[in-house]
C-alpha cells in the first residue's frame, strides 16, 4: 500500500531533477539580458551565453511596467539594467511608468519577483550593494533607496530621498565598499559623491568636484577603487580617487580617443577597459594601469562598423566577452576580449523587441 505512494514521489523527485538539469545545461555559462524600454510595455530580451560567446535568443519577459518610448538613447543613462554582485537579482527601471522591477535570476531565467515606485519621476539608473539598492530619477530629479529582502521585495528606506537640485544627471552607483554613492551630472559637467551612513542614508548633500572634461556620464570603479568616468562630451575617459572627505583625486585628466559621443563605459578586472563611441559608430580600448588608476588609450577604434549605434556595454563576470546593444540595428553585438586587451568580432544578434529606444544592457 505504502509503494506506490513513495514510487510517485520518487518519480516527481527525478522529473524535477531532470527539468532543472535540462534548464541549467540551457542557461549554462551564463546569459546576457538587454532591455526594450518600450512604452507600451517595457520587456527584458533573454539571450543564452555559449562557452564560447555567442548568444541564442530565448525571449522576454515583461518587467511588468513601462518604458519611456521615443528616439535613441531617450533615458541618457548608464545603469538602467543591472545584475547583483552575485547575479541573484536582476533590476530594471521603468521609466515611463515611474517604477523599478525585480527578477530573481533562476536557471530557467529570470522571475518578477516585485514592481515597486521608484520615489521620484522617470527613473533612468539602479545600483544595487548587498541587499541596498539605490535609484536615480531624472525628472524629480532625486536618488531614493529601497531595501531588498531574501525574497527580492523592496522596501523603501526612510530618510534616504536626497535632491539632486538643478542639472541632468546619467547614473548612480556604489563604490567597491559601499562606502560612497556617485552620480554623474552631465550638465554642469560635475561628479557627486555621497558618504553613507551605516543605515544605507546618504550625507545631506553631496560633494561635487568638477569632472576633467565635459559631460561626464557613466562609469565603473576599478577593484582598488578608483573611478572611472566616460565623458561624452569630450570623447575621451579619466579616472580618479575618491578622498576621505568625498572629493575627487583626479589621477588621469581627459585620455582623449577621437571619437564622437563616448557615454558608456565598461571594463573587468584584468584592466581591459571599453568605451562607446555611438555617434562615431565605434567602441574604443583602454588599458587600466595596476594599482594606480592611471588609463592610457590603447585603439581609438578597437570595433567601427559604418551605421551601427553601440550605447550601452557589458562584460561578462569572466571578464572575457564583451557586448554592446545597437538599438539602431535592434541588435546586440558580440566580442570576445583578447588576451592583449583587443577585440575580437562575433558578430551580432538580433533581439525581437529591440528598437530605437532600448537601453540597459547586462551579462553574467
Amino acid at each position: 500500500m505504502k509503494t506506490k505512494p513513495i514510487m510517485s514521489v520518487i518519480a516527481l523527485l527525478l522529473s524535477l531533477w531532470v527539468g532543472t538539469s535540462l534548464a541549467a545545461g540551457r542557461d549554462t555559462p551564463g546569459a546576457v539580458y538587454a532591455m526594450t524600454n518600450a512604452a507600451d510595455g517595457n520587456e527584458v530580451i533573454i539571450f543564452d551565453r555559449k562557452a564560447n560567446g555567442d548568444l541564442t535568443e530565448v525571449g522576454p519577459i515583461a518587467t511588468g511596467g513601462l518604458g519611456s518610448g521615443g528616439g535613441l538613447d531617450p533615458l541618457g543613462s548608464q545603469g538602467s539594467l543591472v545584475l547583483s554582485e552575485d547575479h541573484r537579482w536582476l533590476l530594471a527601471v521603468n521609466a515611463g511608468s515611474d517604477e523599478i522591477s525585480v527578477f530573481k535570476v533562476l536557471p530557467a531565467g529570470p522571475l518578477l519577483v516585485d514592481v515597486v515606485g521608484s520615489g521620484g519621476d522617470f527613473p533612468v539608473s539602479i545600483t544595487i550593494y548587498h541587499d541596498l539598492v539605490y535609484v536615480l530619477n531624472a525628472s524629480t530629479p532625486n536618488i531614493t533607496a529601497f531595501t531588498l529582502s531574501f525574497a527580492g521585495e523592496l522596501t523603501p528606506l526612510a530618510g534616504s530621498t536626497r535632491s539632486l537640485g538643478s542639472g541632468a544627471f546619467a547614473q548612480v552607483g556604489f563604490d567597491p565598499q559601499g562606502n560612497n554613492l556617485v552620480v554623474t551630472d552631465k550638465e554642469d559637467h560635475e561628479i557627486l559623491v555621497f558618504s553613507l551612513e551605516s543605515d544605507g542614508t546618504p550625507s545631506a548633500g553631496p560633494v561635487t568636484t568638477q569632472s576633467s572634461g565635459l559631460v561626464p556620464f557613466g562609469f565603473i570603479f576599478d577593484r582598488r577603487g578608483h573611478l572611472l568616468v566616460s565623458e561624452a562630451g569630450s570623447g575621451a575617459a579619466s579616472s580618479y580617487r575618491i578622498l576621505p572627505d568625498d572629493t575627487l583625486d583626479l589621477i588621469t585628466p581627459s585620455e582623449p580617443n577621437n571619437q564622437t559621443a563616448t557615454c558608456w563605459i565598461a571594463g573587468n578586472k584584468r584592466g581591459d577597459v571599453f568605451t562607446s563611441n555611438t555617434a562615431s559608430s565605434t567602441v574604443s580600448a583602454y588599458k587600466l594601469l595596476a594599482g594606480n588608476g592611471r588609463l592610457l588609450l590603447r585603439d581609438e577604434a578597437a570595433y567601427e562598423a559604418a551605421g551601427s549605434r553601440p550605447i550601452d556595454m557589458a562584460i561578462t563576470a569572466d571578464g572575457r566577452f564583451l557586448y554592446a546593444l545597437d538599438p539602431g540595428n535592434g541588435t546586440v553585438h558580440m566580442f570576445r576580449i583578447d588576451r592583449d586587451g583587443g577585440l575580437t568580432d562575433l558578430g551580432a544578434i538580433a533581439g525581437e523587441g529591440l528598437s530605437i529606444f532600448a537601453n540597459g544592457i547586462a551579462a553574467r
